[in-house]
């Protein structure tokens, strides 16, 4: 029987489909039935299964909740099969997906390529917007006719810098914001630059849903609960790919973190005891990661950290799972934790 907590404070997963499909569909049947609203899939072809496969399969799986990519990037597809890709999903389920949207992680260093610029964003974001609309638009130069059967998908954008701040504010439907237990002040400042962007192009900052994603562990000792968090704290890393983001890690992690990005290897992208893993550890870099983005504590404390969540005006915490341990517990427990609300 699918359980839901009163609170407002929604739940969400992101999931990937890896080596093991039953796996993969207990988890979303899990937390369908514990009454999570949102169920995101990754996007990383090298090391997983096919991103919009695997979302049809979680439409089946998680019958009422939203679905979306957590997230996509440019290069990989023409705006106009990742529209088309998305309004077909959103049509087969009755109006429940969403687009998040990023400037790229796995996706694009599995082909050789930097992170989209944030001009690029806004032109997929752009192109993306016209066609779900059912209008024409133009890409790299040349006309694209629109999409014989558009939906109006709505679009949360990942964003991390200030000016991907501003983009979120001014034109996405929802921002999508990483956060973490030991940083919420970081997440608060982060959530106001997205309101002021609002307000300035003349939009309800209200308007603009707010996705919190964290790695999160629910247990009663915090060295078990990080344990289980490894192969996601491995990717904090790659957060630091810019240099206003490497200006920040004090000067004795910064050879590492960059060695580590060069050795980086996005086929086993969020693998649990993968070759990621172990260079994060050889390099010694596993507990200043682990500052970043994460949740490794009780219920308790995960029932207070929710509490702080939503009154920052967070709507949804999705749990991110394909690099975790144990899963199960963690959706379990974060239920359990919201339930307690």
């Amino acid at each position: 029987m699918r359980q839901r907590s009163s609170g407002a404070m929604k739940l969400g997963i992101c999931s990937l489909w890896g080596t093991d499909l039953s796996a993969f569909r207990t988890e979303i049947r899990l937390a369908s039935n514990l009454g999570y609203e949102l169920v995101t899939v990754g996007d990383s072809p090298a090391g997983w299964h096919d991103l919009y496969v695997s979302l049809t399969l979680a439409s089946m799986d998680a019958p009422e909740a939203q679905l979306a990519p957590l997230v996509t990037s440019p290069f990989l597809r023409h705006p106009i099969a990742s529209a088309n890709a998305l309004a077909t999903l959103d049509e087969l389920t009755g109006g429940r997906v969403a687009l998040g949207l990023a400037t790229g992680g796995s996706t694009v260093m599995a082909i050789g390529r930097a992170p989209a610029n944030q001009d690029e964003i806004r032109q997929e974001f752009a192109a993306l917007r016209a066609l779900l609309n059912g209008t024409s638009t133009n890409w790299d130069d040349r006309p694209v006719k629109p999409l014989r059967f558009p939906r109006p998908v709505p679009i949360y954008y990942s964003a991390f810098g200030p000016k991907a701040l501003q983009l979120a504010g001014e034109q996405a439907d929802g921002v999508i914001l990483f956060a973490g237990q030991s940083d919420m002040d970081g997440l608060a400042v982060r959530i106001d630059a997205v309101r002021t962007a609002a307000i300035a192009a003349g939009r309800d900052p209200d308007a603009v849903d707010i996705w919190a994603v964290s790695y999160v562990s629910v247990r009663s000792k915090r060295e078990e609960a990080l344990a289980d968090l490894e192969a996601f704290i491995a990717v904090n890393a790659m957060a630091f790919r810019t240099p206003e983001a490497m200006a920040r890690v004090p000067e004795e992690f910064r050879g590492r973190i960059l060695e580590f990005q060069s050795r980086y290897d996005p086929t086993e992208h969020v693998v649990v005891g993968g070759r990621n893993v172990a260079l994060m550890k050889e390099l010694g870099l596993r507990d200043f990661l682990a500052r970043f983005d994460t949740f490794a504590g009780s219920e308790a404390e995960a029932t207070a950290w929710l509490s702080e969540l939503e009154a920052l005006g967070v709507s949804t915490l999705i749990a991110a799972l394909p690099g975790h341990a144990d899963p199960l517990s963690a959706i379990k427990g974060l239920a359990a934790a919201r339930n307690a609300l």
